[in-house]
């Protein structure tokens, strides 16, 4: 039986693995070198956002972030 171990050694091994035969598929041609960072780029842009977008509504749903009110303009002072 497989331990949480052998589980983590496994799974750090094929990470690295992978990392490896990404950087030999990226550099094997300048044309495809550009064409994975702009593909990094864009999945770090589309993560990026749906995180900001997340948290931030997380944070309104606990009060940490205030929303404003339904007629867009701020509470009045007394």
């Amino acid at each position: 039986m497989a331990t949480l171990t052998d589980f983590v050694i496994a799974l750090l091994t094929s990470v690295l693995e992978l990392v490896v035969t990404f950087a030999d598929v990226a550099l094997s041609d300048p044309l495809t070198t550009v064409s994975f960072l702009f593909g990094n780029v864009f999945i770090l842009l589309a993560v990026g956002a749906f995180a900001y977008v997340a948290l931030g509504a997380l944070g309104a749903e606990l009060g940490i972030i205030g929303v404003g009110s339904s007629s867009g303009r701020p509470p009045q002072r007394e």
